[in-house]
């Protein structure tokens, strides 16, 4: 099996078997969009991934005692852990954005030039004794083009030949056109796969490096450690200020907007207590209450109040449907997941120890 075909099955396997056109658009979505990433990244690519999708984990330290702390630990999952052709070690964050990714001057780009992630992952790997030299931001536009109805010239001529834009169409989608004149998911594929490939790369997919200096590093290190010794103070005190101004943050209201607007509770049917309270990180050991990660200081950064119900409680709601951009976000990462998975299992990783497992090799703190 080709690389491309491993991750676009992967993809398939994600959405499932299903009929909801919804699904089978994202699906051809996702599709698309992996077949431009793999026409613009895998004949050029200069990284030999190390490790891909694996939790990192160590103890947090106190950048001034050089003491671990009694109760927090660090953890985080990195999407690609790779050498580069100067073999230098680097970590590499996928990104889904909406903005625009082509001008390397856009708001996007600056905004994640501040961003603490790829340092909290670099920090991480420092503490487990491996120094990486830099970190990388992979990032993928999402598509703004949708399924369209056919022009008159365009359904005589799909039918008639059995093609769009250069792909074979099924006998399925050969026999809906009879009596359909809209783009079925397969034609919507065939006709983004085209954008991204031939007629807009670059508005699509691009990536940029990310320096970070040791200064910085130890700077996050600092952060964090204060951090935890807020969340600490929060549950002594039982405080949990609320941030109003992120009730309706990205355009949707807060999962826990109800709770705290009085028309719900943390005890109704409406919620369960989840038995990890980091659902991207099921290895944790325990509730994962006393992890710290990249997003739950994000979260207690935002709001306190939304950070006791996600971390402290560790509640969610049972009938709450997986947002588009979520379920998005998680079937694309299955497919960029085992691209990069096909480059390891090509490659050797044996030039570096699991992060996860080697705790005993780890730098002594004083160095970070």
């Amino acid at each position: 099996m080709s690389q491309i075909e491993q991750a676009l099955d992967a993809i398939d396997a994600a959405v499932g078997q299903t009929v909801d056109p919804a699904m089978l658009v994202m699906r051809a979505k996702c599709r698309a969009l992996l077949r431009g990433y793999h026409a613009r990244f895998a004949a050029r690519n200069t990284y030999r991934p190390i490790q891909v999708e694996e939790l990192v984990a160590t103890p947090l330290w106190n950048p001034e005692t050089k003491c671990a702390s009694r109760t927090f630990s660090l953890a985080g999952r990195l999407d690609v852990l790779a050498r580069d052709e100067d073999d230098r070690l680097l970590v590499i964050d996928h990104k889904t954005t909406s903005q625009d990714v082509s001008d390397p001057d856009a708001p996007y780009w600056r905004q994640l030039r501040v961003e603490a992630q790829p340092t909290h992952y670099m920090l991480l790997m420092w503490l487990n004794g491996q120094k990486c030299d830099s970190a990388l931001w992979d990032t993928v536009r999402k598509p703004t083009i949708s399924p369209k109805k056919l022009a008159k010239k365009d359904h005589v001529a799909a039918t008639s030949m059995g093609e769009y834009f250069g792909a074979k169409l099924s006998e399925t989608t050969q026999r809906m056109l009879v009596s359909n004149d809209r783009e079925t998911p397969e034609m919507y594929e065939a006709r983004l796969t085209n954008d991204c490939i031939k007629e807009r790369p670059e508005w699509y997919f691009q990536r940029r490096p990310v320096p970070r200096l040791d200064g910085e590093l130890l700077e996050q290190a600092q952060e964090i450690w204060d951090y935890g010794q807020e969340i600490i103070l929060a549950r002594r005190n039982a405080r949990h200020g609320r941030n109003d101004g992120a009730c309706m943050a990205y355009g949707s209201a807060c999962r826990y907007l109800g709770i705290c607007s009085g028309y719900d509770s943390p005890e109704s049917a409406n919620w369960r207590v989840k038995a990890n309270c980091h659902s991207e990180l099921p290895e944790i050991d325990g509730d994962g209450r006393d992890v710290l990660t990249y997003s739950r200081l994000r979260c207690f950064k935002t709001c306190r109040r939304k950070h006791y119900y996600r971390y402290e409680l560790g509640i969610e709601k049972i009938d709450e449907e997986e947002r588009e951009a979520l379920l998005f976000g998680h079937v694309w990462h299955e497919g960029l997941r085992e691209w990069w998975n096909f480059l390891k299992e090509k490659s050797d990783g044996s030039d570096i120890s699991s992060p996860a497992t080697e705790a005993g090799k780890r730098v002594d703190a004083s160095t970070v």
